[in-house]
């Protein structure tokens, strides 16, 4: 997948700039220039994307391409982070080939869009001490979380809406998949590499 990276790496600019002129010290995910995840070991066939900024990295598949926007959050203080998402559509064929018929992906043209929210962990020592502390309307218990596997963090789990959750040593970054019906399958794909994510703080 590719990135329109003059957009972000101004947006991250002015982000940053702002940042420096505010007193204090600012500890909330601010926008970066994500560099290629090439410590992510991807699969052949996928492409990796990581930023230190937010503090995580992932691996998806080559034939995408996406434009992302960054938004910060103010309740509770974070930054998402939106990828549109193509399925790249079909490609000439490599000269010299004996069929000139363009080369199609399953996918090719589906769009589909996904948020990946980074907010500060606190001192929350879990999930739903963290979803009590920091859900607009909290419920009298804690909400029902379906515990999963999601890389390296610390507790990650699945919640009643179909987001995942995770927590790890100073963030809470939670993953929003947005497709539906005849649009690229972002469950399918994305669900399958969960265990390719980095959190690095």
């Amino acid at each position: 997948m590719t990135r329109t990276k003059p957009m972000f790496a101004a947006v991250a600019f002015m982000a940053m700039a702002i940042a420096a002129c505010q007193p204090g010290t600012n500890t909330h995910p601010v926008p970066s220039v994500a560099q290629i995840g090439s410590d992510l070991n991807c699969p052949k066939g996928d492409h990796g994307f990581e930023d230190s900024q937010v503090g995580w990295g992932f691996c998806y598949p080559a034939s995408w391409k996406y434009n992302e926007r960054p938004q910060a959050s103010t309740n509770p203080p974070g930054l998402d982070l939106t990828f549109d998402i193509t399925d790249i559509p079909c490609a000439s064929p490599p000269p010299g080939t004996a069929s000139a018929r363009p080369i199609c992906s399953p996918n090719a043209g589906l769009f589909a869009f996904m948020i990946i929210s980074t907010y500060e962990r606190g001192s929350s020592d879990s999930l739903a001490s963290w979803l009590q502390a920091n859900t607009a309307s909290p419920s009298p218990s804690p909400p029902a979380l379906q515990p999963i596997t999601w890389g390296n963090s610390t507790q990650a789990a699945r919640l009643a809406d179909g987001r995942r959750i995770a927590l790890t040593q100073h963030h809470v970054v939670i993953l929003d998949l947005r497709s539906g019906q005849g649009h690229l399958d972002l469950e399918t794909e994305m669900s399958a590499r969960l265990g390719t994510w980095k959190f690095s703080y």
